[in-house]
C-alpha cells in the first residue's frame, strides 16, 4: 500500500511536523516502509488542481490530507479532484480544521472517506492497517468515516498519555531539513482555559510532557544539523519554570553554532535567571501572549493575567536584550473600543520590541466556538472565521476595531512613532486615533515611511509637542526606506539580465 501525506504550507519554510509525527507512527508502529509512505509540501499559493495533478502523479492507495484555517479551502478541492478522476483512492483528513467537525466535513464532502477527530499517531495506523487488511473502520475509535453512503462517528480515542510511545519524528530524517525551521515540542496541551485557544483541553490531563532525555536527544540531534532554526512549539514552553531551565542549559551547553530558537512563553513565569538563559542559549524570538489587560473580559474567555508579575517577566526580558513580540487579540467578547485602546495603551507602555494585534477567530473545537450562540456571538462560517459582531461591539464598532488593531501594529514598526508614543503623555492609541483621522484607513507598510513625515508634523502641532526631532526622524526613515526600495529594484533588474 502506498500512502501520500500532504499539506500546503502557511510558510514553507518551517517543517511539516504533523506529517512528520504520522510517517514515523505508520513506519515505526504501523509496519509500512519508510519509502512507501511520501510526503509531499505545496507552497501557499499552490490551488486545489496543482495539488491534486502532483498527488496523482505519485499514484497513491491512501492521501491523507493536514488540514489548518488557510489551507482547509486548496485541500478540499484538491481531494474532490482526486476522488473524480480516480475514485479509488482513498482519502483521509486530519488536524485542527477539520477534526472538531468532522462529521459535518464528512456529510458536505461526499469525496472524503474519513476524518481524524483526535492526535493521529494511533488512529492513522489503525485506519491505514483496516483498509489495508480489507476490514470494517467500525473499531477504530478517533475517527469519523463514510461506509455505504453514510457518516459513522466511532467513539472517541483515549488520549496517549505517555507521549514517550509516540514515535519520533526528528531522528530518521524523512525530509530535507536544509536551512529549514525545525518544529520540536517538548510537551502537549495546556493547563490553561482560554476560550480562543485550540489547544488541547482534555482536563483529565492537560498537559503531558516528552521525557527530557528524549527532548535533548532530539535537540541535540537538530544543533548539529545545517537549519535555519529550531521553533519549540509548545503551548507555554516554560509552563514548568525549572523544566524549561533545563532545557536551556542544555541548549545553552550544546549550541556551538548558535542556531536560533523560536517560541511561546508565559510572561509572568519569567524570572531574571530566565531570561538571563533564553540569551545565553540564543532564543532569537520570543513570542508573549498578552491579549487583553481588561478583567471584564479576561473573565469572559477564562483567561488568567497577573499584572504585577507580566510586567517583571517582560522587564526581566528587556533586562536581557531579547526580542520578543507582545500579542494582543482584537474583538474578544466583552471588549470594547476604549477597552481595547486601553489594552494596546498598557502594552506600549511596557515598549516591546515588537506588537502584533490579531483579530479574533472563532475557531472550531475552542471554547468561544462552542459558546458562540450564548454569548451572542456572530462569526464568519468560513475560515478564517473573523468574529463579525458580539453584545459589545456591533458588526461597524468591529470593523474599526480591526482598523486600530492594525493600525497600532504597522504605526509600532516606525522607531519615530515608537518612540513618539511614549513622549510627553501620548499614548498609542492617540497615535492611532490621529492616523485613522487623518488617512481614514490602516497604514500600508510599503507605504508608511513615505507617509510619516506629514503624518508626524500634523500629529506634533495638533498636541503643541516640539516637532523638529521627530521631523527629523521621519523623514530619515523616509529616505531610508526610499533607498532600501532602490535597493531591491536594482537587484531585481541585475538579476533580470
Amino acid at each position: 500500500m502506498r500512502l501520500t501525506l500532504a499539506t500546503r504550507h502557511a510558510n514553507p519554510d518551517f517543517m511539516p511536523l504533523a506529517l512528520l509525527y504520522l510517517k514515523a507512527a505508520l513506519v515505526e508502529h504501523g509496519g509500512l516502509a519508510a519509502d512507501g509512505v511520501q510526503i509531499a509540501e505545496f507552497g501557499r499559493a499552490a490551488s486545489g488542481e496543482e495539488i491534486a495533478s502532483q498527488l496523482l502523479a505519485g499514484e497513491p492507495d491512501v492521501i491523507g490530507l493536514s488540514c489548518y484555517v488557510w489551507n482547509g479551502r486548496a485541500l478540499l478541492e484538491a481531494a474532490r479532484r482526486i476522488k473524480a478522476e480516480r475514485p479509488h483512492i482513498r482519502i483521509v483528513l486530519g488536524g485542527p480544521e477539520v477534526g472538531p467537525v468532522a462529521d459535518d466535513v464528512l456529510a458536505k464532502h461526499p469525496y472524503v472517506d474519513a476524518v481524524v477527530r483526535s492526535e493521529g499517531e494511533v488512529p492513522i495506523c489503525d485506519l491505514v492497517g483496516a483498509w489495508r487488511e480489507g476490514r470494517s473502520l467500525g473499531g477504530i475509535p478517533g475517527i469519523s468515516f463514510r461506509a455505504d453512503g453514510a457518516v459513522t462517528a466511532n467513539p472517541e480515542a483515549p488520549i496517549v498519555r505517555d507521549l514517550n510511545r509516540v514515535a519520533s519524528p526528528h531522528l530518521a530524517n524523512y525530509l530535507d531539513h536544509t536551512k529549514r525551521v525545525i518544529c520540536l515540542e517538548t510537551q502537549r496541551g495546556c493547563v490553561f482555559t482560554c476560550n480562543f485557544c485550540f489547544y488541547n483541553k482534555d482536563y483529565s490531563i492537560r498537559n503531558r510532557r516528552f521525557d527530557l532525555p528524549r527532548v535533548k536527544e532530539e535537540i541535540r540531534y537538530w544543533l548539529e544539523q545545517d537549519v535555519r532554526q529550531i521553533f519549540l512549539m509548545d503551548p507555554v514552553f516554560n509552563l514548568n519554570s525549572e523544566r524549561a531551565k533545563e532545557i536551556c542549559r542544555f541548549i545553552v551547553e550544546h549550541n556551538h553554532r548558535r542556531v536560533p530558537f523560536h517560541t511561546e512563553v508565559w510572561a509572568e513565569f519569567i524570572d531574571d535567571e530566565m531570561a538571563q538563559l533564553f540569551a545565553a542559549a540564543n532564543f532569537a524570538f520570543i513570542e508573549v501572549g498578552l491579549q487583553t489587560s481588561d478583567h471584564a473580559v479576561l473573565e469572559i474567555v477564562e483567561r488568567r493575567f497577573k499584572r504585577q508579575q507580566f510586567i517583571e517577566g517582560i522587564g526581566f526580558l528587556k533586562k536581557h536584550e531579547l526580542k520578543f513580540e507582545l500579542q494582543l487579540i482584537a474583538g474578544l467578547p466583552g471588549e470594547t473600543l476604549e477597552t481595547f485602546r486601553r489594552s494596546l495603551d498598557f502594552a506600549a507602555t511596557l515598549d516591546p520590541p515588537q506588537l502584533a494585534a490579531f483579530n479574533l477567530m472563532i475557531l472550531p473545537g475552542t471554547e468561544l466556538w462552542r459558546k458562540a450562540d450564548a454569548l451572542h456571538i456572530a462569526f464568519d462560517p468560513d475560515p478564517p472565521y473573523h468574529v463579525r459582531s458580539h453584545e459589545t461591539l456591533d458588526a461597524p464598532a468591529m470593523v474599526q476595531i480591526a482598523d486600530i488593531a492594525q493600525t497600532a501594529e504597522t504605526l509600532w514598526k516606525s522607531p519615530t512613532l515608537h518612540f513618539l508614543a511614549r513622549t510627553d503623555g501620548a499614548r498609542l492609541s492617540d497615535l492611532v486615533d490621529a492616523w485613522l483621522a487623518w488617512h481614514e484607513r490602516p497604514p500600508e507598510r510599503d507605504a508608511l515611511a513615505s507617509l510619516l513625515p506629514a503624518f508626524v508634523a500634523r500629529y506634533c502641532a495638533s498636541r503643541g509637542v516640539a516637532a523638529a526631532f521627530f521631523q527629523a526622524s521621519a523623514e530619515l526613515e523616509c529616505r531610508k526606506a526610499a533607498e532600501v526600495a532602490l535597493g531591491a529594484m536594482g537587484s531585481e533588474i541585475h538579476a533580470s539580465g
